[in-house]
């Protein structure tokens, strides 16, 4: 599997940069996952939209979600002009209701509610979810391959689930979205760089990468942070480049 970094900010991006959104391939497979404010156009630096097989939102807050409607677009005018032939999945958390109906409202989408009940299999990758703690409705995503194990954390509170959840991770692509400095007035239903590091060191995951960054914080200090606690081998979430899983 291979991971393409499409944008790695939050809540809002740099100049000429994106909000999260990250590409997922697995030879001719082809999944988004997140598709926040300028992914779209990230994403065609890379693959026609035509050769998306999914899209998978781990929740529907702008900074992840914003691009899917201009996706939709995209979508139309290809079954219009018959260069794709169905519907794209989408996979989406039902809550807030208004944003997932409105979502649903695109006639070219097919719309999948997720669940923890749910387990997909799109063509040789198995695919999880697991409940996370955040102010809209966020779910944890594990995506394997055989004995190969990557899983994002989207955006999330500190809990005991997303360490069992990412456990033993040849990826963890975990959100970072603060520095414990500024814990105390923009809490924000977030992990800290540091909170960060402690799961991935309590789950044992091989590689850890950090994502949902301020852009107007260095990402020095979120890798500074983050070592502090964690032993492995970790980076930051570059945008436009591939991770190997």
């Amino acid at each position: 599997m291979k991971l393409t970094v499409l944008g790695n900010y939050g809540p809002y991006p740099k100049a000429g940069c994106a909000c999260s959104g990250f590409l997922l391939t697995f030879n001719r497979t082809r999944i988004l996952i997140d598709c926040g404010s300028g992914v779209i156009g990230k994403l065609l630096q890379h693959i026609d939209i035509e050769e998306l097989d999914a899209v998978i939102l781990s929740h529907l807050h702008s900074d992840h979600a914003s691009d899917i409607l201009t996706l939709g677009y995209a979508v139309d005018i290809k079954i219009k002009k018959q260069h794709m032939k169905n519907p794209l999945k989408v996979y989406l958390p039902g809550e807030p209701t208004d944003e997932f109906e409105r979502i649903k409202g695109k006639q070219n989408f097919e719309v999948i509610k997720i669940d923890e009940s749910l387990i997909l299999e799109i063509k040789d990758l198995k695919i999880t979810f697991k409940g996370m703690s955040h102010g809209y409705q966020n779910f944890a995503i594990c995506i394997v391959k055989g004995n190969k194990k990557f899983v994002y954390s989207g955006d999330t509170m500190p809990n005991d689930a997303l360490i069992d959840f990412a456990k033993d991770a040849d990826l963890f692509l975990c959100e970072a979205g603060m520095l414990e400095r500024d814990e105390k007035c923009m809490r924000a239903m977030h992990l800290t760089a540091k909170e960060a590091g402690e799961i991935a060191e309590k789950a044992g995951v091989k590689r850890l990468l950090l994502t949902h960054f301020l852009p107007d914080i260095k990402v020095e200090h979120y890798i500074n942070e983050a070592a502090s606690v964690y032993n492995g081998i970790m980076e930051i979430a570059g945008e436009s480049k591939t991770y190997f899983i």
